[in-house]
């Protein structure tokens, strides 16, 4: 075998190993094979309004729930602010935020709807898609946090018939990163960049 066709099949086998570990990223429209839910963003809505928009792996945030002065947390991670919950926000007995609702965006930044994961006390056969959480020190997408170092946790069910439903419960002052996955089967369909979330129980 010649060098060139080596060097080739190398850097071919190379690309497909690359594919493979790359899994499905924040564009996996693939709806014609039912694989993947078109959803290239989503808008978090709390009381009725759009707490913040994502799409194009940029965030856009509703000015009041965020601080005046942007943070740019580095170039890959260039959001123009973050969530902000304080004490009179939370309920004060359980320290849960209000209810959030999850709306995915297509490529047109149209809504989508998705069934639930479960319907009627039942596990829905169509409903191969829900939420997951992770968790990260604030500005890192690579250090993850314990439970125990989170300022915040989400509290969500998948299973009680609201699969696009969560709240989050305070657990101490400060600020943390966290994805919102669209978790398909046993992978993400999509993998946005980490949402700032700051709750600020000092002031």
């Amino acid at each position: 075998m010649s060098k060139l066709k080596s060097l080739i099949i190398i850097t071919f086998s190379a690309l497909l190993v690359t594919l493979s570990l790359q899994g499905c990223e924040d564009n996996p429209v693939d709806s014609e094979g039912g694989d993947h839910a078109p959803a290239v963003g989503f808008e978090l809505e709390m009381d009725g309004d759009v707490l913040v928009s994502y799409f194009l792996r940029q965030y856009e945030f509703d000015p009041d729930g965020v601080f005046e002065d942007n943070i740019v947390l580095d170039e890959e991670i260039a959001v123009g602010g973050k969530v902000v919950f304080r004490e009179a926000d939370l309920d004060p007995e359980t320290g849960h935020t209000p209810q959030m609702k999850v709306h995915y965006l297509d490529e047109n930044r149209d809504r989508i709807s998705l069934p639930e994961y479960y319907a009627d006390g039942e596990r829905n056969p169509d409903g191969e898609w829900y939420l997951e959480f992770e968790y990260f020190e604030a500005g890192s997408r690579n250090t993850r946090l314990s439970p125990e170092d989170r300022p915040f946790q989400a509290v969500y069910d998948k299973t009680d018939g609201q699969t696009w439903v969560f709240k989050m419960e305070a657990r101490h002052h400060g600020r943390a990163d966290m994805r919102i996955n669209l978790f398909h089967l046993d992978h993400t369909d999509m993998t946005p960049i980490p949402l700032p979330v700051y709750f600020d129980l000092e002031s």
